[in-house]
């Protein structure tokens, strides 16, 4: 008989939310300290709230706010999921295990070996509901409701990082992710308590023919006063099937409406799972070039480039 009792796991409890209004850089020249204040400012996200998938009307509503999130800023909350708090502190407790209840030992028996398997799987020490939200995507480019989901089989192996389909971040508290907004600012996703932050990944732009954005962000030095606070994330990965070709959706209304924006001809377009492999293979052993900008682009498959930003 299964238990009624969930094991027991220590609490974990989250870092305090930074009190800071704007972060203070200084420099030094022969005339003295340069003080530069640069205020925190958060980036105005769109809410996707879950209690309305009920009715039809509803998911039409729904549907019209992800393709505007996705095809404008690739980024959005979701709320009113369905689970609860309890369940989200629940599942914090569970994610802190193996970083703070596990050896280094044992860690390093399961670390990930990317360069030689092309694989982001394992433990990497330092410094080194889908289905909805598929109908959602594809509802707004006025696709068959399982337009999505027939790519998305489960099949893949796992192997998932910015090449995925698409990203659920459960929201922490620590402020360190940043997103490059359309007027070209840096501004911060702010925390927002038991909400998912979800956002588009390289296969969903693919697939969209660059209708939904593969948004660009980076991880950053969080606030002063929050330093020195482990920053733990929680993230679910989607990744299409490995046998799914990347060309984009080309009976979709929409896209015949905006055009089509493409990567690569689909003639040489990759089949998932050689993007997968190329993508996490080439990580490491890309030759990235200084293009200004704080920007450095490396070329990982068949003349795509990726760039990383600092």
């Amino acid at each position: 008989m299964p238990s009624l009792t969930l094991p027991s796991v220590p609490r974990y409890v989250p870092p305090p939310l930074t009190k800071e209004s704007c972060m203070y850089l200084f420099s030094f020249s022969i005339t003295g300290y340069t003080t530069v204040v640069i205020t925190v400012e958060y980036a105005d996200l769109a809410f996707i709230d879950f209690s309305k998938l009920g009715t039809p009307e509803g998911r039409a509503e729904l549907a019209t706010q992800v393709r505007d999130a996705l095809s404008v800023q690739g980024f959005f909350y979701v709320i009113n999921h369905g689970l609860t708090q309890a369940q989200n502190e629940r599942i914090f407790d569970i994610g802190d295990v193996p970083f703070t209840q596990v050896s280094d030992e044992e860690k390093r028996a399961y670390q990930s070996k990317i360069r030689e398997t092309g694989s982001y799987q394992g433990y990497k020490f330092r410094q080194y509901w889908f289905t909805v939200m598929s109908m959602l995507m594809a509802m707004g480019m006025e696709l068959p409701e399982d337009a999505f989901v027939n790519v998305f089989g489960w099949s893949a192996e796992g192997e998932t990082w910015y090449y995925v389909g698409m990203t659920l971040l459960w929201s922490q508290p620590v402020a360190a992710l940043q997103i490059l907004s359309p007027d070209g600012k840096w501004r911060w996703v702010k925390h927002v308590e038991n909400a998912i932050v979800v956002n588009a990944g390289d296969a969903m732009e693919f697939l969209s023919g660059g209708f939904y954005k593969a948004t660009i962000h980076r991880v950053v030095q969080p606030p002063e006063d929050q330093r020195g606070h482990t920053r733990l994330g929680l993230i679910y990965f989607t990744v299409p099937d490995e046998d799914v070709k990347l060309v984009p959706f080309t009976e979709s209304p929409v896209l015949r409406r905006a055009g089509i924006k493409r990567r690569f001809e689909d003639g040489d377009a990759p089949m998932m799972r050689d993007y997968r492999i190329g993508r996490a293979s080439n990580f490491l052993k890309a030759k990235l070039q200084k293009t200004g900008n704080g920007t450095e682009e490396g070329t990982i498959l068949n003349g795509i480039t990726v760039t990383f930003y600092d």
